[in-house]
């Protein structure tokens, strides 16, 4: 038969609106997995907020797909929610090379030396993510962070692994077979991306650095990102955009202490002062 059952495809005789309707029903799995998950991603939110509330490093580990997924999620927390850079780490296989050197990803050695070399410990956490949750340079990450004390968070899509197993907190999303077999960049990166931005961003929020759904500790580093910590100020503060836009220059940028300044019209540099002091703008606020 040209089509071939179901569970197996012959995506190179199918034509191409049926092989775009396969991967989107693929995709549609994604949430409803997830949602069996919530239970775990809550768990593991719970874990990363408490590194984050008391000044640890968050180090972000994986190979191939996984460890592209990883490194993107470091990425972004610094500039999103003000996070130190040096407390958002990467350790990726095979990425000391120009591209990604996906023959890393058998090397148990390379990834536990990485955690060695960070020194990590008690206060701190590893995310390892892996697909296939027994990725030997993942698991050996994850061995070696857990014997230093630091904790572990694993993000798989597959049940019942060594990884899953090791880890302080495990999010196992089950989301079966990939329509074009074994290429985790589809149905699984998919599961894995939001299961990522689900457990730092529950994390973060918990941990104050957001203000209601506003992104108070957001690095305005562009000229649309100030424009958008403009009308931040301004939404929280009750202010015209122009009076926001005074506040940031005079507070170097601190949108909380941007927001004190106008609010309780204390000096800038009091302003700042006084945001630093306080887990959250709220707190802030009311003190």
């Amino acid at each position: 038969m040209v089509n071939g059952p179901a569970h197996d495809p012959q995506l190179d005789q199918l034509p191409l609106d049926t092989v775009v309707d396969l991967l989107l029903d693929a995709e549609a799995r994604v949430v409803p997995a997830l949602r069996r998950a919530a239970p775990e991603l809550g768990k593991a939110a719970g874990v990363l907020h408490d590194v984050i509330a008391g000044g640890g490093r968050l180090v972000f580990t994986g190979a191939g797909t996984s460890g592209r997924l990883a490194a993107a999620e470091a990425a972004e927390l610094p500039g999103t929610f003000g996070i130190d850079p040096a407390r958002c780490l990467t350790h990726i296989a095979g990425a000391d090379s120009a591209l990604i050197d996906d023959a890393a990803e058998d090397d148990a050695d390379g990834g536990a030396h990485g955690i060695r070399v960070a020194q990590l410990g008690a206060g701190d956490v590893v995310v390892a993510v892996a697909a296939s949750g027994r990725t030997p340079f993942t698991v050996a990450a994850a061995e070696t962070a857990l014997e230093a004390g630091a904790a572990v968070i694993a993000v798989v899509t597959t049940a019942n692994t060594p990884l899953a197993t090791l880890a302080t907190a495990s999010v196992e999303i089950e989301i079966g077979d990939e329509v074009l077999r074994g290429s985790t960049r589809l149905t699984a990166g998919t599961a894995q991306k939001i299961a990522l931005n689900t457990l730092t961003t529950a994390a973060m929020a918990r941990a104050a650095k957001v203000h209601g759904n506003l992104m108070v500790d957001m690095v305005a580093a562009n000229a649309k990102l100030r424009d958008r910590a403009a009308a931040i100020v301004a939404q929280i503060a009750g202010r015209p955009d122009a009076d926001a836009r005074t506040a940031l220059s005079a507070c170097e940028g601190n949108a909380r202490a941007a927001v004190l300044n106008l609010v309780t019209g204390c000096p800038p540099a009091d302003a700042v002062r006084r945001a630093a002091a306080h887990r959250s703008l709220r707190a802030a606020l009311e003190g």
